[in-house]
């Protein structure tokens, strides 16, 4: 036996140079690549890190950008639900636009159901004021250009102050006109849009802008076209590597747009940068500590290498003799083991020719005797071919003490047919394979010869056809054997469950009894059913057949 262990001077003249480097010099490199890639790590964590703050930020931009587009198109829309209602004052087309104070007040009270809006205006075709919510209008206020087609968005001022202007124009003058005979005009506060922008708390320094379809802006915040909680440096305006979101206000043509300043995200990074300068630096320090200790621990062990070396020729000399010693064992316990299944396959076949001779002599005690007589000889004949059959299929088994119950059952079945089938009753079996050990294999395989005879001879009287069927299936938690045919069935009054024969006998008489006491030997359940014959059915778990009996016991 070769051991797989390399002695200790085998390692020294090793041709590789890594083995013949000293312990300490060993340790010294794997420290320096310890502290290399410990510095490396630290760099690739730092720098995923920034990835991962840039996008997040990207991710709270788009969040704001939501917001403030959702938050605009709700405000454009109560917008234009008081420019449908203002157009309404405004009259049918054809008649001309009004100038009352009724209608003036009725305006009003528009215009302060929403707090957002500061004032209704209704304007001629040339977008001059004809009529307006606010009593100190300004005729020539701040308006955007005009025009025809659709609802017309801006920036303006009304009321002294700054505000959105939303225009949506009235009904032509005539039917077939192009113009439209005035304007419908809101104007919503630019600081509803503003104040809600404030009150963001992004974390970064950001600004938010409503575009117009043609990309000019129509309000931002911050006015001054910094960006609201950034540093100094972000005050200088936005740079080409800013985050910038875009999203769209409804079906209104404008877009929301945030940016947030990419100095101000990297200026939040670069405050977590001491952690991982920390942890490289304690790294680091734990590496040099623990490789000052390895490399005293490699002088002392170094010098224990030759104590050692004499200890490993000892010890394999002693693993050589111990080797020997146990090989020397497993051919004499082989030798026992093979003695052994050759004098049990020995006993196997003396039983089955003993058995056989006790048939023979049976046979020839039973040419000697009268008919009725001769029938009690022949079912004891029956029930020691069968355990005959089992040592004889026990010493063809490889495994001594188990054998295949499907096999048993087939060339049982075959014997019974040709024997105890004086109507030619048809005989069907289906057998699933199941090892099954000597100890319950027998009482097992008396139990079903004893059914199927009974069932050969007595099922079907006055020479009636029939067939009896024989099925060993696997089930759930063990095995199931049913023997059934489609003959007279048993007579009224049997059991019909599993009972254990009483000692004064019973009137089922001995085969039945016979079947009940082998099944619970077996560790089985036997079921009686009439249904277009006999059932019988034994259910055998698969618990060791000494377990059952214990516990029927």
């Amino acid at each position: 036996m070769v051991s797989d262990t390399m002695p200790l001077r085998a390692l020294r003249s090793h041709p590789s140079p890594l083995y013949r480097l000293p312990g300490s010099a060993l340790v010294l490199i794997a420290c320096t690549a310890a502290v290399l890639l410990t510095i490396g790590l630290s760099a690739v964590f730092a720098w995923r890190d920034r990835n991962e703050a840039v996008q997040q930020a990207t991710g709270v931009a788009g969040n704001i950008g939501l917001l403030a587009a959702e938050h605009a198109a709700r405000l454009i829309e109560s917008g234009n639900l008081l420019l449908t209602q203002t157009a309404t004052l405004a009259g049918p087309a054809g008649t001309p636009l009004p100038d009352d104070a009724a209608t003036r007040d009725r305006m009003a009270l528009l215009a302060a159901s929403a707090p957002h809006v500061v004032g209704l205006e209704i304007r001629d075709p040339s977008g001059a004021l004809r009529l307006s919510s606010l009593a100190d209008a300004a005729s020539g206020a701040a308006m955007p250009v005009l025009k025809p087609g659709g609802t017309t968005i801006g920036s303006g001022r009304m009321g002294g102050r700054a505000v959105v202007i939303l225009a949506q124009p009235l009904s032509a003058a005539s039917a077939g006109g192009a113009m439209p005979r005035g304007w419908a005009v809101a104007g919503l506060d630019a600081r509803a849009f503003r104040d809600v922008y404030r009150s963001l708390d992004v974390g970064y320094g950001h600004s938010i802008s409503i575009l117009l379809p043609d990309g000019a802006p129509l309000l931002r915040e911050p006015e001054g076209g910094g960006t609201m909680g950034g540093t100094a440096g972000d005050e200088a305006g936005s740079h080409a590597d800013d985050i910038n979101v875009s999203r769209p206000v409804a079906d209104t043509g404008l877009s929301a747009v945030v940016t947030i300043a990419t100095g101000s995200v990297l200026q939040r990074w670069s405050e977590r940068l001491w952690i991982y300068a920390a942890f490289a630096a304690a790294a680091c320090a734990t590496v040099a500590v623990i490789g000052a200790l390895a490399i005293q621990r490699a002088r002392r062990e170094r010098e224990a290498e030759d104590a050692l070396q004499h200890a490993y020729d000892t010890l394999e000399e002693h693993v050589h003799q111990r080797t020997a010693q146990l090989e020397r064992a497993n051919a004499q316990l082989e030798a026992a083991v093979t003695d052994k299944e050759v004098l049990l396959k020995e006993v196997q076949h003396r039983v089955k020719n003993n058995l056989q001779v006790i048939c023979s002599l049976l046979r020839l005690q039973a040419a000697r005797i009268d008919e009725k007589a001769r029938r009690g000889f022949d079912e004891s004949l029956r029930r020691i071919q069968t355990m005959s059959l089992l040592h004889e299929l026990l010493h063809r088994s490889d495994e001594p003490a188990h054998i295949n119950f499907a096999d048993a059952l087939r060339q049982m079945c075959d014997g019974l047919v040709r024997s105890d089938n004086p109507t030619a009753a048809r005989l069907e079996l289906e057998a699933q394979d199941w090892i099954v050990d000597a100890d319950r294999a027998t009482p097992l395989a008396i139990a079903t010869s004893e059914l199927v005879s009974n069932a050969l001879l007595h099922a079907f009287p006055h020479g009636h056809p029939g067939t009896v069927r024989v099925m060993l299936e696997r089930e759930e938690n063990g095995m199931r054997l049913i023997v059934r045919d489609d003959g007279v069935g048993l007579p009224a009054g049997m059991p019909s469950q599993h009972k254990r024969p009483s000692r004064g006998g019973a009137s089922s008489g001995l085969g039945l009894n016979l079947v009940q006491a082998l099944s619970h030997q077996a560790g089985a359940t036997l079921k009686i059913e009439r249904d277009g014959g006999t059932i019988f059915t034994l259910t055998i778990p698969n618990l060791p057949v000494r377990q059952h009996a214990k516990t029927a016991a």
